[in-house]
């Protein structure tokens, strides 16, 4: 009987320590506060639904990286790619208890507007000429967007919005070192690239900083590749090819 009971209370504690691990989001740089924000939702005994909503390069995506990372019960899915269809099929089958969408003002209103049922009462129902069905889902959703412009009021209504502010020029150096370690660039090399790519690209996104990385060869070519990512095309060029 006691090995028993230490057997159980070894099983409790390993899970008290992964579930500690799970919210700590030791990878992202910052932003402390959103980061208990996240660790109470997901600590919460009912559903608290979070949306995250900032610039490109904020940090947004990695939050839910991190949970699909450390919760094999997550589901992680673009907003440009979800239909309703395929994400109440995702709901049955899955059954998730934390859905994670990226981009969330890029789902059609349809789409958007079939979170609505799951978000405030959790019955999940489905009606075809050969198949009904229905369910009762806990679930939280945690969602990231660009801007909350095209996300339906009774959607945004659902969510504790929390907005990412964006990151000192300290702190975007410190992102940069840590990344580009991963690409086997050297500290020296990485610094100069979050020089460049702060005060010259005038940018605060690490996808920058990565393509920089990629492009120059040696520290002489970050002025050549720099130079020629200036001359990227203009913003009403680049939102007429579907970016915002």
């Amino acid at each position: 009987m006691n090995n028993f009971l230490k057997e159980g209370l070894t099983g409790l504690w390993n899970e008290a320590l992964h579930v500690n691990r799970a919210c700590t989001f030791d990878e992202i740089v910052g932003h402390n506060d959103i980061k208990q924000i996240f660790v109470k939702a997901i600590l919460s005994k009912r559903p608290v639904h979070l949306l995250l909503v900032g610039s490109p390069g904020s940090a947004k995506t990695m939050f839910l990286t991190e949970i699909m990372r450390d919760n094999k019960t997550s589901y992680f899915v673009v907003g440009s790619n979800t239909t309703k269809a395929g994400l109440v099929n995702q709901f049955f089958e899955r059954r998730p208890k934390f859905l994670l969408i990226d981009e969330l003002e890029k789902m059609s209103i349809t789409d958007q507007a079939s979170l609505l049922d799951l978000m405030e009462t959790g019955i999940i129902s489905e009606t075809k000429i050969n198949k009904t069905r229905q369910m009762k889902l806990t679930s939280w959703v945690f969602a990231t967007a660009n801007s909350c412009k095209k996300i339906i009021e009774p959607l945004l209504s659902r969510f504790a919005i929390l907005e990412m502010p964006e990151y000192t020029f300290e702190e975007f150096t410190e992102i940069v070192l840590t990344r580009l370690r991963k690409e086997n660039v050297d500290e020296c090399t990485a610094i100069v690239i979050a020089e460049k790519v702060w005060n010259e690209l005038d940018s605060r996104d690490i996808r920058d900083v990565i393509k920089v990385a990629r492009l120059a060869s040696n520290v002489q070519e970050i002025d050549f590749v720099i130079k020629m990512l200036k001359k990227r095309i203009s913003k009403s060029q680049y939102s007429a090819c579907g970016n915002e």
